[in-house]
C-alpha cells in the first residue's frame, strides 16, 4: 500500500514538471516562424531580381560613359586640328595678301618706269604708305617720289593728295589740306628721290574708299602731271571694316 503512494506521489510530482502548454506554445511559434520564411521568399526572390536589374542598368550606364567620354575626346582632338588648320590657314592669307601688295608697289614702280607718259616729265609715284594710329581716325602717310634716268637736273613741284568716300550716303572727297596737313609740307625739290611725310584726322562718320595722288611739276620745266589712285583698304587695312559696320548701320 505504501509502494502505490509512492508511486502515485512521483507521478504527480512528473506531471507537475512537465507543462503540455509550453510544448504547445513552442510548436506555435516554431510554425509561425516558418510560416513568415515562406511568406518571405517570393518578396525577396522579388527584390533579389530588382537588385540584379538595377546592377545591369548600372553596368550599361557605365559603359555608356566610357563611350560617350572617349568620343568627346576624339572630338576634342578633331577640334584642336581643326582650329590648328584654320589658324594656318589665316596666317597663309596673310603671308600671301602680303607678296600681292609688295607685287602691286613693284608693278606701280616699274609701270611707271616702263610709261613715260604716265609721270610728270620723269617724276614718278614709287610708293604710297598709310598706317592707322591706334583704334582712332587718325593717320600717318609717306609718299616716296622718283626719278627716272632721262632727267639729270632737280625736279620741282607739289603733290595733291585726296581722300575720296561718302558721309551719310553722299559723296564727299577731301584732300589732305582740308584735314589738317599744311601745304608746305606737299611740295618737293630733288634730284633722285624724296619722302614726304605727314598725319591726318578724318571727319566722324566718313568711310574712305580711294586715295588719289596727284603730282605736278612746277618751274621753267613743268612737264604736266600724273595721277595714281588707290583703294584705300590695301593701304590701311581698315576701310573693309569701316564700310561694312556702316552698311550694317552700326556708324552713325
Amino acid at each position: 500500500m505504501q509502494n502505490w503512494k509512492h508511486r502515485w506521489h512521483a507521478l504527480k510530482h512528473f506531471e507537475q514538471q512537465f507543462n503540455p502548454r509550453g510544448l504547445v506554445l513552442l510548436l506555435i511559434l516554431g510554425m509561425a516562424v516558418a510560416v513568415g520564411y515562406l511568406l518571405s521568399l517570393p518578396q525577396q526572390m522579388i527584390q533579389g531580381g530588382a537588385n540584379r536589374d538595377l546592377q545591369t542598368q548600372i553596368a550599361l550606364q557605365q559603359e555608356r560613359i566610357r563611350v560617350l567620354t572617349e568620343s568627346e575626346a576624339a572630338l576634342e582632338i578633331d577640334l584642336q586640328a581643326e582650329r590648328q588648320s584654320q589658324t594656318d590657314t589665316v596666317a597663309m592669307m596673310a603671308n600671301l595678301q602680303g607678296q600681292v601688295d609688295r607685287l602691286n608697289t613693284e608693278l606701280i614702280f616699274y609701270r611707271n618706269i616702263m610709261a613715260p607718259e604716265k609721270s610728270a616729265d620723269g617724276v614718278v609715284i614709287h610708293e604710297l604708305a598709310m598706317e592707322q594710329i591706334g583704334d582712332s581716325d587718325h593717320y600717318r602717310y609717306k609718299l616716296v617720289l622718283t626719278q627716272q634716268k632721262k632727267r639729270k637736273g632737280f625736279s620741282k613741284g607739289k603733290v595733291a593728295i585726296s581722300v575720296k568716300g561718302s558721309l551719310k550716303g553722299r559723296p564727299v572727297t577731301y584732300s589732305l589740306t582740308d584735314l589738317g596737313v599744311e601745304a608746305k609740307t606737299l611740295g618737293f625739290s630733288f634730284r633722285y628721290f624724296q619722302e614726304l611725310e605727314g598725319a591726318y584726322r578724318l571727319p566722324d562718320n566718313f568711310v574712305a574708299d580711294q586715295i588719289q595722288v596727284r603730282v605736278s611739276l612746277s618751274g621753267k620745266k613743268k612737264g604736266g602731271s600724273t595721277d595714281q589712285v588707290y583703294p584705300f583698304l590695301e593701304l590701311t587695312g581698315v576701310g573693309f571694316e569701316e564700310e561694312t559696320s556702316t552698311d550694317n548701320g552700326e556708324k552713325t
